[in-house]
């Protein structure tokens, strides 16, 4: 799932590697690593009628993973920022479609550049493929399903606490994104830390948690520190508060 900057240095010029660099296309423009390419949080969510981001339908995923060369053989690495949980929402979005050669870059450009990695303006073009999704419905559920079995999950808000006391879905828990993400250059805190944080919240492993955020976003990552910590049964919640709260069901 993470992967380090010792790993990148081995494997960059590996054919079967594919780079995507989840900074703002702004931030990419101004220099990249090489052989990465851009691939935003906006371009892999659709806004529903209530406003809320959604996952993009499966049509367009194949075309849009087809264009940066992505198919069955090929790992995928995000290159992201720890702050920023677009690099987490892109690939919980790969795990959905089916694509499980999917690892972060446990670091930031940043510490790309100070470990002697070049940057570049230079655009690199993959050759397109054929990307075919394999929908893995058990990593999200929808407001529906969730109004129906409030009391059977674990709901847990990776938003900030003022969010949470300004209203937060029935039985949910504030674990905050941030108390997960590590400040040394690295993505996440370590997998002792992260089973630490869980099990004070008293997040047991044979339960199924829902993450849930505003967009569902850091959500996202808090989805990816549980994985890290050993947890099996996680969902995303990707319509978050946004499509609860518009949708007019109950709030705390």
């Amino acid at each position: 799932m993470l992967v380090s900057i010792d790993w990148l240095k081995i494997h960059q010029s590996d054919p079967n590697i594919v780079l995507l660099d989840t900074r703002p296309k702004t931030m990419f423009l101004y220099g990249h690593v090489l052989k990465s390419q851009s691939l935003t949080i906006e371009q892999v969510i659709q806004f529903d009628p209530y406003g809320a981001n959604l996952v993009l339908d499966e049509k367009k995923i194949a075309e849009l993973f087809s264009s940066v060369g992505i198919d069955d053989s090929k790992t995928v690495v995000l290159i992201g920022d720890s702050m920023d949980p677009s690099s987490a929402r892109i690939a919980w979005t790969f795990l959905y479609f089916g694509h499980e050669k999917i690892c972060l870059l446990d670091a930031t450009v940043v510490d790309l550049q100070r470990n002697g990695f070049e940057l570049t303006k230079k655009l690199f073009i993959s050759e397109s493929t054929k990307f075919i999704p394999k929908i893995n419905s058990d990593i999200r559920i929808e407001a529906d399903h969730l109004k129906e079995n409030l009391k059977n999950f674990v709901i847990l808000d990776a938003r900030t606490p003022q969010e949470f006391m300004a209203g937060h879905l029935p039985n949910s828990k504030l674990i905050p994104f941030t108390e997960g993400i590590a400040y040394d250059g690295k993505l996440f805190q370590n997998k002792d830390f992260l089973q630490n944080l869980f099990s004070q919240n008293q997040i047991s492993k044979d339960k199924h948690v829902i993450c849930y955020c505003m967009h569902g976003h850091r959500a996202s990552s808090l989805f990816f520190q549980l994985m890290i910590a050993g947890y099996k049964n996680i969902k995303l919640y990707d319509g978050s508060f946004v499509d609860w709260y518009r949708r007019g069901l109950p709030l705390k």
